[in-house]
């Protein structure tokens, strides 16, 4: 409840504040590649606007999902983020998936779907085991909009070892999502990184962009 409580002040005090811009003056430079950032529950691409200009500045091709808020993997949703990696990654050849909370588990989807198109996947408080208990606010009221994919079988699907490179933020302060949850249990114990910060704030803490700048910059075998 604490945490939880410490969520809704941290969002009202961001509605007042005046975000500094990224500190990007000393991350190492990218190499153009694609980088698609999908937003968290009920947010929209204006929810990533900090980040994705933050990575633009480091010299990646970075894009919005152009789907409106997210919420949840309905069909259109599912489709529509399918078909937007689809686009990018003929443009540009695979793409790295930065997902936020909710998107983080569309990023799994999509490199499990699709790993051929995919570089590599970074979440960044995801739940991504066992979602529905997992999140610490009510979701059971988007469960309808979701039953037609049969959510509890997608679940299942995103934890699975994923088949590309991962990288996997988790915040002990978070008051939205268990922390627990957020680790990949497949993962390298490297590959699983703390961060500080509240759930809420998480696409705006510098901490994060430093580790997107160093993580997107890896080399893998195409």
């Amino acid at each position: 409840m604490r945490l939880t409580a410490a969520e809704a002040l941290a969002l009202i005090g961001a509605s007042f504040a005046v975000p500094a811009g990224p500190r990007t003056h000393t991350a190492q430079r990218g190499d153009g590649h694609a980088v698609l950032v999908l937003p968290g529950l009920l947010r929209g691409d204006p929810s990533t606007s900090f980040v994705r200009k933050a990575l633009a500045s480091l010299q990646y091709s970075v894009h919005g999902w152009n789907l409106g808020l997210n919420v949840g993997p309905t069909r259109r949703l599912l489709d529509g983020v399918a078909d937007r990696v689809i686009e990018i990654s003929g443009k540009y050849g695979p793409l790295s998936l930065v997902g936020f909370s909710l998107g983080g588990l569309f990023a799994r989807w999509l490199s499990l779907r699709m790993p051929g198109r995919v570089r590599q996947v970074i979440t960044v408080c995801s739940p991504v085991h066992d979602p529905i208990r997992n999140y610490w606010f009510p979701v059971e009221p988007f469960l309808a909009l979701w039953r037609a994919n049969d959510f509890s079988k997608l679940a299942e699907e995103i934890a699975q070892p994923l088949p590309v490179p991962g990288t996997f933020l988790f915040s002990r302060d978070d008051g939205a999502v268990n922390y627990d949850a957020c680790w990949d249990r497949h993962a390298k114990p490297e590959d699983n990184i703390e961060i500080d910060g509240p759930h809420v704030l998480s696409d705006r803490n510098p901490k994060v962009i430093d580790i997107l700048a160093q993580r997107l910059t890896r080399n893998f075998k195409a």
